[in-house]
């Protein structure tokens, strides 16, 4: 069942399996903690896992802040003091790797190593940027908030077939359509505004903790420069290309996603704090 942490009156949830060493997995924009059902439950075998679902997403509240990414890494630094974790590794999936980039240093040593899953540090694309959202530049957003205010349920029809490569869309594109609409779209609206704001490359070198960027082969939604550009910026940093993947490599290849994560959480983990070899 989920469990509530409260901030400035909003009820933001979060749910909790296994034990060992923790790993917290954050959402992406319209999804909840439940996109990461199948991913929470392998960890947990060897693993405390935490999976909240974000402010203004399905199953937590909005609350009085301003709906930003800051609003989000503020967020997450209070479940992580709260719940009392150390020697966390974390895992950002798109929108959810900005939130936990502007978390990052208040962070500090509570955490072990972060995991981005199919996410670029802008969102926008210029004349010096081009690895962005496909194709989407500062003069596409104006029209982006126009549609989500036109006719949400619609625009996440159009959107979530891209979240996927062509050969697993099939499988997970009507559920994600299903969750997604749920969301508020006044309050995605604000949120795709803060992402579109957002510029994290400088910031990106001065990040010295174990990164490991994932990106899907078939992303239709970020391009292969976006996962690369962090894993040759971040001066600890590796990437990872899963084939046959698209936005979503722990829904769409599961059990090839798991192992990456596993593989990095071992290995970014203090020798006293894997127990029985396995972290």
């Amino acid at each position: 069942m989920p469990v509530c942490l409260m901030r400035d009156g909003a009820r933001l949830t979060y749910a909790e399996n296994g034990a060992g060493p923790p790993v917290l997995l954050v959402h992406g924009w319209a999804a909840h903690g439940g996109f990461f059902e199948d991913l929470g439950a392998r960890l947990a075998a060897h693993h405390r896992v935490i999976v909240p679902t974000l402010r203004a997403h399905p199953g937590s509240d909005r609350g009085t802040l301003p709906l930003s990414i800051e609003t989000l890494g503020e967020d997450l630094v209070t479940l992580i003091e709260t719940l009392g974790l150390e020697e966390l590794v974390v895992l950002g999936w798109s929108m959810g790797a900005m939130a936990l980039w502007a978390a990052a240093p208040r962070l500090g040593a509570l955490t072990s190593g972060l995991i981005v899953e199919d996410m670029s540090p802008r969102l926008v694309n210029d004349a010096s940027w081009r690895f962005g959202l496909t194709g989407y530049s500062a003069a596409d957003v104006a029209e982006t908030l126009k549609e989500i205010a036109a006719d949400w349920p619609a625009y996440v029809s159009r959107f979530a077939p891209r979240m996927f490569a062509r050969e697993t869309v099939e499988r997970h594109v009507s559920w994600s359509i299903e969750e997604m609409s749920k969301a508020d779209p006044a309050a995605m609206a604000a949120l795709w505004s803060s992402m579109a704001a957002q510029d994290f490359r400088a910031a990106l070198a001065r990040m010295s903790l174990p990164t490991l960027a994932v990106h899907g082969a078939q992303s239709q939604v970020y391009p292969d420069g976006a996962t690369a550009f962090i894993a040759h910026t971040a001066p600890n940093a590796e990437q990872v290309v899963i084939s046959g993947a698209g936005h979503v490599p722990h829904l769409e290849k599961p059990e090839a996603f798991f192992e990456h994560v596993a593989a990095f959480a071992q290995k970014v983990r203090r020798p006293d704090l894997v127990r029985g070899g396995v972290s």
